[in-house]
């Protein structure tokens, strides 16, 4: 009786340690999907260009810093695409073994595991001068009305803070809208995000959105990862790597943002009433100045103005205006590549 007692209890130990394995190995299946004979870790994320490119195009910096990081320790990566909102769910719940990329919060530190900072990007606030002037912006921050967020993201906590009352968007696209649209005064945004929006989608009007002066947080973006083993290995793996390179010295990977290169003005050269020709000159005044002739329609950048265009005038008498010179790079055309300078009245804006 004793020895039949004592193998019921052995296997009742060994079938709820089969228990554990099987559910151990149903949770490995849900997270890793075979391919080609390997296995490709699953992660959940969402369109956020530059950092994540839409599904079908390429990776995005970030995306591609994953595969990167993940692939040196002999794991491929595939991803699945879902809002992020639902993705964190998911996660949370231990539907999903991991998602990227997260700002760490004190709450969500408390329902998912966090990797080791992957990169940082800058946040700040933004206004439409359009509608608002500077003081006004930073007033209708202050007072927390007509602000805008998208929905699922956080902005850094001291941010974060002062959105309690924002109006919730979808997306980028559509909280840049209203900000265009003058629904919102004040939108914060990732810095490259907002970049990469205005370029995309606004670039004809995209001088008109300005940072507030002195709010942004700057703020590290992390993988996280369900709360069990499996979630714990597959993070543990990424800080492996994460802690190699950061010992050997490699410190290129990361890119802390996307830096946009200040506006210019590109300008077409015309002629005009009375002046028929164009004709630039290698210098302001002097003894020794060359004297080119300009196609119409040759492209230029300026470079400086004159002082007639960047300054009020005393007077309404245009003349002095028109005939102030302003310098130039040709941009194409026989005379390509030189710093002459033009009178006012033949450039024209693009």
């Amino acid at each position: 009786m004793m020895r039949l007692a004592l193998t019921n209890t052995i296997s009742t130990g060994l079938a709820k340690r089969f228990t554990r394995c099987s559910l151990l190995l149903l949770s490995l299946s849900c997270f890793f999907v075979p391919a080609h004979g390997n296995e490709k870790l699953i992660i959940l994320t969402d369109s956020w260009p530059p950092y994540i490119n839409a599904e079908g195009e390429k990776s995005g910096s970030a995306a591609r810093l994953i595969e990167i990081l993940y692939d040196f320790e002999g794991t491929k990566t595939s991803w699945q695409y879902m809002p992020y909102e639902l993705s964190y769910l998911k996660v949370k719940n231990q539907k999903a073994v991991l998602s990227f990329p997260y700002f760490k919060t004190p709450q969500r530190s408390q329902e998912v595991l966090f990797s080791q900072p992957i990169f940082s990007v800058t946040s700040k606030v933004y206004f439409n001068r359009q509608y608002l002037t500077s003081d006004a912006a930073q007033q209708a921050y202050a007072d927390k009305k007509r602000i805008g967020r998208v929905s699922g993201y956080s902005y850094g906590e001291s941010i974060d803070k002062e959105l309690t009352e924002a109006t919730v968007f979808a997306s980028e696209k559509q909280a840049l809208t209203a900000l265009f649209n003058n629904v919102i005064d004040v939108l914060p945004m990732t810095e490259g995000v907002m970049v990469q929006q205005l370029n995309d989608y606004f670039s004809h009007r995209k001088q008109l959105i300005i940072a507030l002066d002195g709010i942004m947080e700057t703020s590290s973006l992390h993988v996280i990862a369900a709360k069990n083993p499996v979630g714990k290995r597959v993070i543990e793996k990424l800080d492996r790597v994460l802690a190699y390179l950061t010992k050997e010295g490699v410190s290129s990977l990361p890119t802390a943002s996307v830096v946009e290169a200040a506006p210019v003005d590109v300008a077409k050269l015309i002629t005009t009433e009375g002046y028929p020709l164009i004709i630039g000159q290698t210098a302001e005044s002097g003894n020794d100045i060359a004297y080119y002739t300009l196609p119409q329609g040759t492209q230029a950048l300026v470079i400086e103005w004159s002082s007639k265009i960047v300054h009020p005038s005393n007077t309404d008498r245009i003349y002095k205006n028109m005939m102030d010179l302003s310098k130039v790079v040709l941009l194409n055309g026989p005379h390509v590549g030189k710093e002459l300078f033009v009178r006012n009245m033949h450039i024209e804006l693009m």
